[in-house]
């Protein structure tokens, strides 16, 4: 009661609309489901469903004592008192706001103002008992105020009242064509001329047999093109239980085809004995199915068709019986099919093979194969298939071989011929040509799920190459392949930002996708999950890395960077990122991974990374990058070590001495001596210093300090003989370079053997000896370089 009241208050107040009122109230879908329209008795009264109130509901009556207050208030109306008339009224309504009475009497009481008169109207045959006349009174005023919404809403309300009304059908159709032909939106008005025709056929009587004919064809024929089968046998159904007579052959064809479609098989064999002339024997026996229980069985003895059956009828009589078990009668109607003519009943022949393989009679269905396969018009790759997969079935796989390859001559990249031809080729041990089964043309759609297992089988039988190469495809669904430096610069900064490289790419008037980017079929449900992405990722940088791919291994690592399902490993795959950087020999994007590493995990092997890729690099690209760095964190002990050892690279050997300097007082290690003497004697060597001697015997000072530090006499006494060397010094170079051949070696590694000196310390001696003393040359040539 209370959403009765409000509703109607909210309507006479002008806050909604009538066609907004009766939607609220109703809220029903073309006045009700076209599905349920041909099973609700008419007179049923309303329920609740989950769509809400549905019709048809019961009308309200009023009470004794306001139906007295009503009969006074229609006689204050007939004497002229129209005020006291509509406070009465406007009192029941109060009351009893769902009687009908008071808004027609009001309607009558504002016959002067249009608008009123017209909401009272429309809420009191809203709120009466069935009166179709009414609502096309109330239509044919709504059509002068060009209110279509609701002159619409008053033809579906007079067909609810009326549906035998043909005219008010034709007036709802007529207004459609009107509302089409001005391009007015209507999908608001939840009405379509296919819900229409499907009306018209459920609820015309059968008297109107053409007419309920001819509008189940228009509905079948779209409902045919929007693939909605059941909706177009509901309306067939409904046409044929009105009007069986007037079904053609044409008609029962259609009619056939769609309950076959729904795999309604008894009620076929219903039509063809009472419609097409069939004659059927059959018995019905009690049986006890899987389960226990008892049920009725039917067996089709024999069938009698007559003559003038159309060969498309005959072939979905096969059908039915086909599913339904009777084997018996199918074996002797096929070989009356089969003596058609193939060219024009192929299509036919496809029809009931579908029927007899998906039962499992594989037998019979080759019998129609053989001479579809030997027509030159059925020379396509669904038929080829159809024989490849029947033989297979059969244990002929020596002829299935060859029908697979006829498949794959009509379609090169369909995958299911592929899969099963590996089957086979497998089988037989035929692996290389098994394997060549699964490669599909990049060049075309390829079918993902192939990919994956053609994946299966390269590492099943260990071809690796090929196996990095198809598993970067299968990835490459969700990996980006990058075509600018630029749209790595986005990968860095934006996660999983895929659309932002398109808008780039468009921006620079290109294609939104690369070039050489696999196109995958779109109606593929193949995917994987976040952790077999993840996995197979890790698997392919395995492999990669193994045989030595890093092209391969850089572009997996880069594209995996924008994969929305591996977002949660973005940290894991940037340093795979640089790894695979550093093992390509790409250093400027290397330097791009270790800068942000560097400062995110600060370590000893991070800025071991750091500083062997700062050696590689454009010298001027990092120097303010490594300042920037050490700026804000200025008690990092290897500060002065960076940043000396990029002064010293890049020339400015002042500079780096005083970080030199700064780093040997607070370590005091022999690597920051070596460095500071190292500086000292490349400083004397230029021409612009003065004082060249006293920077050679500091230089040599701190080569002294370097050796005293440098627990390795072989190591030491080698850079000594170097520093010598350098200074043109050779006796004492020669002296220092023998007493490193004469040292133990430096260390023994398990993964790298001996680690010494000689064959450098050696190879210095030979270039010392070989102008003044060849033969002492020789020696050290002979004795620690020959292989």
């Amino acid at each position: 009661m209370d959403l009765e009241k409000d509703l109607t208050s909210k309507f006479l107040s002008g806050e909604m609309s009538f066609a907004e009122y009766s939607n609220e109230w109703y809220n029903f879908d073309d006045e009700e489901d076209i599905d349920e329209a041909s099973k609700r008795n008419e007179d049923e009264p309303f329920t609740l469903t989950d769509k809400g109130l549905r019709r048809r509901r019961k009308f309200a009556r009023l009470p004794p004592g306001l139906l007295g207050l009503m009969g006074e208030a229609n006689l204050r109306f007939v004497r002229g008192d129209k005020d006291t008339a509509e406070k009465m009224c406007h009192e029941i309504i109060k009351q009893f706001p769902t009687a009908p009475e008071p808004y027609q009497t009001l309607a009558q009481i504002y016959e002067h103002d249009t608008e009123k008169s017209l909401q009272f109207s429309l809420l009191g045959a809203h709120l009466s008992p069935p009166d179709a006349e009414e609502w096309l009174r109330l239509a044919a005023i709504s059509k002068q105020r060009d209110d279509y919404r609701q002159e619409m809403i008053c033809y579906s309300q007079a067909i609810a009242d009326d549906p035998h009304n043909f005219d008010s059908h034709l007036k709802r159709m007529e207004l459609l064509d009107k509302l089409e032909s001005m391009k007015y939106p209507i999908q608001t008005l939840h009405i379509t001329k296919l819900k229409c025709y499907h009306k018209i056929v459920t609820s015309l009587p059968p008297s109107e047999g053409e007419t309920i004919m001819k509008y189940a064809k228009l509905a079948v024929t779209q409902y045919h093109n929007n693939n909605e089968m059941e909706r177009a046998l509901a309306v067939m159904t409904s046409a044929y239980k009105k009007c069986p007579t007037l079904f053609n052959l044409e008609d029962l064809n259609i009619f056939l085809e769609l309950l076959i479609g729904q795999k309604q098989f008894h009620t076929c064999i219903e039509i063809f004995v009472a419609n097409a002339g069939v004659e059927i024997e059959a018995e019905i026996q009690t049986v006890k199915n899987a389960e226990g229980d008892i049920e009725e069985q039917t067996n089709y003895l024999n069938c009698s068709l007559p003559t003038s059956l159309p060969i498309d009828l005959k072939s979905k009589l096969l059908v039915c019986f086909i599913h339904l078990g009777a084997i018996n009668l199918v074996q002797t109607l096929l070989n009356d099919f089969l003596s058609n003519d193939v060219e024009k009943a192929g299509d036919l022949y496809m029809d009931i093979e579908e029927a007899l393989s998906s039962t499992g009679h594989h037998e019979l269905a080759i019998q129609l194969l053989e001479p579809l396969v030997r027509n030159n018009s059925f020379d396509l790759g669904a038929v080829w298939l159809k024989h490849a997969e029947c033989l297979y079935m059969l244990g002929r796989e020596s002829d299935a071989i060859n029908s697979f390859y006829k498949v794959l001559k009509h379609a090169p990249q369909h995958p299911d011929a592929r899969r099963k031809l590996y089957t086979i080729l497998e089988s037989k041990g035929r692996i290389d040509e098994a394997l060549q089964m699964l490669e599909q043309d990049f060049k075309y759609v390829v079918n993902a799920n192939l990919l994956y297992e053609q994946c299966l089988a390269l590492k099943k039988y260990k071809r690796w190459l090929k196996y990095l190469e198809v598993g970067e495809a299968l990835l490459s669904k969700t990996f980006v392949r990058f075509k600018h430096p630029e749209e790595l610069n986005i990968a860095c900064k934006a996660k999983c930002g895929i659309d932002l490289i398109h808008n780039f790419r468009i921006m620079r008037g290109e294609n939104q996708y690369h070039e050489n980017d696999i196109h995958f079929d779109e109606d593929e449900t193949f995917k994987f999950t976040p952790q077999e992405e993840w996995k197979f990722f890790l698997e392919m940088l395995d492999t990669a890395r193994k045989f030595k791919k890093y092209c391969a291994m850089q572009r997996l690592t880069f594209g995996a960077m924008m994969s929305k399902s591996l977002s949660s490993h973005r940290m894991d795959i940037e340093f795979y990122c640089l790894q695979a950087s550093l093992l390509n020999s790409d250093n400027h994007n290397a330097f791009r991974f270790i800068r942000e590493f560097a400062q995110k995990h600060p370590s000893s092997r991070s800025w071991n990374l750091l500083n062997l890729i700062i050696n590689y690099i454009d010298r001027n690209t990092h120097s303010k990058y490594l300042l920037r760095l050490f700026q804000r964190d200025s008690n990092n002990v290897v500060k002065n070590l960076f940043l000396g050892n990029n002064f010293l690279i890049s020339g400015r050997y002042l500079v780096a001495l005083k970080y030199y300097l700064e780093y040997h007082e607070k370590c005091r290690d022999p690597l920051s001596a070596f460095l500071i003497a190292v500086t000292l004697l490349v400083m004397a060597a230029q021409r612009t210093v003065d004082k060249h001697h006293n920077l050679i015997l500091q230089g040599m000072a701190y080569m002294q300090t370097y050796r005293n530090l440098r627990k390795c006499d072989q190591e030491a006494n080698y850079n000594m003989g170097r520093v010598y060397q350098m200074l043109n010094i050779n006796n004492l170079a020669i002296e220092y370079y023998e007493k490193a051949l004469a040292c133990e070696n430096i260390t023994k590694c398990d993964q790298h053997g001996v680690i010494d000196l000689k064959k450098e310390t050696a190879y210095n001696l030979y270039l010392l000896y070989k102008d003044h003393s060849p033969v002492m040359a020789r020696k050290y040539l002979l004795n620690y370089l020959v292989i």
